[in-house]
């Protein structure tokens, strides 16, 4: 093999192996500094609840229950679902979720999490908002939820569970994409 690919190859190695070692460097920091506190004292115009986890929608009715706020979003609830299921499955009073829940079917990802609650407190007129979801996904939700609502004070009330550690490399993954292609918002 010629000198200069020699070269080039061992540079390329090593870029490689320092963006790893980095990368794992970051992943510890990110993992070591998940949020663990709840806002269970927290006061807010509004609640909003991210789909797709265990724990998530159980905590913000309970949130709800006990005054947090006098309103609630489900964001990212399945198209077919019904409020009554909801309120079967969760053990909830059907008249909680007839009078204080709405039901967001719009939502695909995160990005549309914090596009469909966006649009739903300026309907509502929120200005505070407690945001409940998984604690390995705050870090990255909250980067999305401060660029869709600059305006509205956002008050993190992750839920805590043990979570397999490719599933969180995976997360910390996107938060790295997230971060970089909103640096201005973190």
């Amino acid at each position: 093999m010629p000198k200069a690919r020699t070269s080039t190859l061992r540079m390329l190695v090593k870029a490689i192996t320092y963006l790893f070692v980095a990368w794992l460097l970051g992943f510890g920091l990110y993992f070591s500094q998940l949020p663990r506190n709840s806002a269970k004292e927290a006061r807010a115009d509004a609640i909003v609840v991210l789909t797709g986890g265990a724990g998530r929608l159980e905590e913000g009715l309970a949130l709800l229950e006990h005054g947090a706020a006098k309103r609630m979003l489900i964001s990212g609830v399945n198209p077919v679902v019904k409020s009554g299921e909801l309120s079967a499955l969760t053990g909830t009073e059907q008249a909680l979720f007839n009078c204080c829940v709405d039901l967001g079917k719009a939502a695909l990802n995160t990005e549309g999490n914090a596009l469909e609650t966006a649009e739903w407190a300026l309907e509502h007129e929120v200005d505070t908002l407690i945001l409940v979801t998984a604690d390995y996904h705050m870090p990255r939700t909250l980067i999305l939820f401060k660029v869709a609502m600059p305006d509205v004070m956002i008050i993190a009330h992750p839920v805590s569970g043990e979570w397999p550690l490719l599933f969180l490399a995976k997360e910390y993954s996107k938060y790295i994409v997230t971060l970089v292609r909103h640096a201005a918002y973190s």
